[in-house]
């Protein structure tokens, strides 16, 4: 494995060492980077297509996406080498039309599509997917060291670290002709094609990755995707369809993704016909659906809604009164009363869909009994605990925080936990904020898998110590670099069970719900492409005019 000496030298070579600098993480609150206006009608009309969103996109720089709604936007930019297929879940081609896998598993060669070309004109070619390989590899360095603490990054997460990281698995990638591309890894990573179909590897125009300007990317996302930014603000971003789009223009024209918060105001909207379509339903408003006609759409479900612990804390680092919290909740009540019908209790971070259950694994079943003594034995005595949850932040895996939170709350302090609320807007830098109160007990978050295999869970959640639960395995970690490289299923799948059931007898943090989500249809829309891991793109919707 190269020194982080020898692995810098090597991003030298590549030409994009040393930073003038910094690139600043999506701060607390909207702050819109001012994006160059792409070319397109700017007013609604015959093929335009209006979307709900619960949030507002956060940066237009791919890498940075951590969120679905930000994934949302980007994924319609910029495209990554591997597509995944809207009717089996697989792997398909995209700006790689085929790729090939050495017999040991550690070089990836990859045949990239011709004659297609970004937002700017210039073309794709190997040199410039290289390149966004170069500045993924080293988003810590443009982070900068004062950037605040956050989740693990998409590069991070698969390739184990950054370049300058001595347990980063890619060892070289290359151009070894104009459209192909060469990655070398240290280790084999069996999930990696899935991998590359997220966001977050969209690959970009080498005109906008600037080393002495790093945000030029987010000022002007200029991808190879069938829709092109023409404006965003805090409440809409607005795309219109790229003429020269390799695959085609799309049939929406322009589409429009307005941020609306509320489940409420999304419902009204959609019956007013001001959106086509309405994201992420709330079981309340499911019966004015249904009885309006409304179309709905469901998908699988792929996420997990979780309680997350703080281990550092002085209450929380008690593993028993971890496991009293988790006996005080009714995950049966939460999930009848705020989640759509489908939604299951979830016992494991993995959903069933990934098949990879342990049957081992302890589940800490309701009883208030317990949980009452098993708190009364650790000697908790009643000190004030921080609970963070989010407002206006409906998920995939969080329909209503409030409403859940609020459940969740009272059934900890029929126990005798001491809850002192902590609501923060999503869009005033929720997750930010919890990360950066030290002192915090408790908080709700969630994660949607965003391709199909477990380490989309476990990875960005137990592979690393996280300032989320300050929980550190080093048999965890171990387990899941074997399972990364692990290339018999059944093997690599009972290694993932060994991981479950680590994680349910740690408890750095419970799960909650493996929710269902949905999308109802306005007038103006016939078909949308619904997908478990929000792999929808919107040159794929089917407008009615």
């Amino acid at each position: 494995m190269p020194s982080p000496m020898q692995r810098r030298r090597f991003l030298g070579a590549l030409g994009l060492a040393g930073s003038a600098g910094a690139l600043q993480w999506p701060a607390s609150g909207f702050t819109p980077v001012p994006v160059r206006a792409a070319e397109g009608p700017d007013r609604a009309g015959p093929g335009s297509v209006v979307l709900s969103a619960v949030s507002s996109v956060m940066s237009m720089d791919p890498a940075l996406s951590v969120d679905t709604e930000t994934e949302r936007v980007c994924r319609q930019v910029f495209e990554t080498l591997v597509g995944i297929d809207g009717e089996t879940g697989a792997t398909a081609p995209l700006l790689a039309t085929d790729w090939e896998v050495s017999r040991d598993g550690l070089t990836y060669t990859f045949t990239l599509r011709e004659d297609v070309v970004f937002h700017d004109g210039s073309d794709l070619t190997a040199e410039v997917v290289v390149a966004n390989f170069q500045r993924w590899g080293r988003m810590n360095e443009l982070l900068g060291s004062g950037a605040p603490a956050r989740t693990t990054l998409a590069f991070e997460s698969v390739f184990g670290g950054f370049f300058d990281d001595d347990e980063c698995l890619l060892e070289s990638v290359e151009a070894a002709a104009e459209f192909t591309v060469e990655l070398v890894l240290s280790e084999p990573l069996v999930f990696l094609p899935q991998a590359l179909a997220m966001p977050a590897f969209g690959i970009a125009s080498a005109e906008v990755l600037s080393a002495d300007d790093p945000e030029l990317l987010s000022r002007r996302p200029r991808g190879t995707g069938a829709y092109r930014m023409l404006s965003l603000s805090a409440d809409e971003a607005v795309l219109v369809a790229f003429q020269d789009y390799w695959d085609g223009k799309p049939p929406a024209e322009r589409v429009a993704v307005r941020t609306l918060p509320r489940s409420f105001d999304r419902l009204r909207e959609l019956q007013r016909g001001e959106i086509d379509v309405y994201d992420y339903i709330t079981a309340d408003n499911l019966r004015s659906l249904v009885q309006s006609g409304r179309l709905i759409l469901q998908r699988d479900p792929f996420s997990v809604l979780y309680l997350g612990f703080n281990l550092d804390h002085p209450v929380m680092g008690d593993l028993d009164v971890r496991e009293a919290a988790a006996r005080a909740i009714s995950l049966t009540s939460l999930v009848e009363s705020y989640f759509l019908e489908g939604s299951r209790p979830a016992y494991q971070f993995t959903p069933a869909a990934l098949g990879v259950d342990s049957e081992q694994a302890t589940r800490y079943s309701y009883n208030v009994e317990e949980a009452r003594e098993l708190l009364a034995e650790t000697g908790y005595d009643g000190e004030p605990l921080r609970f963070y949850y989010p407002m206006n932040a409906t998920r995939s895996y969080f329909p209503r925080p409030e409403a859940v939170f609020a459940s969740i709350a009272r059934d900890l302090t029929a126990v005798g936990f001491n809850i002192t609320p902590r609501p923060v807007s999503w869009d005033d830098g929720y997750v930010d904020a919890l990360l950066d109160d030290e002192d915090r007990a408790m908080h709700l978050l969630g994660r949607n898998g965003g391709y199909r295999s477990p380490h989309s869970f476990f990875g960005p959640l137990f592979s690393h110590r996280t300032p989320e639960f300050n929980y550190d395995s080093a048999q965890v970690r171990g387990l899941i670099r074997d399972a990364r490289s692990e290339e018999e299923e059944q093997s690599r799948n009972d290694i993932y069970r060994e991981i479950a059931d680590l994680v349910a007898e740690d408890l750095p943090a419970l799960p909650l719900v493996h929710p269902i989500s949905g999308v109802a249809l306005g007038r103006g829309v016939a078909d949308y492409p619904i997908s478990p891991v929000l792999h929808e793109l919107f040159k794929d919707i089917t407008p009615t005019d």
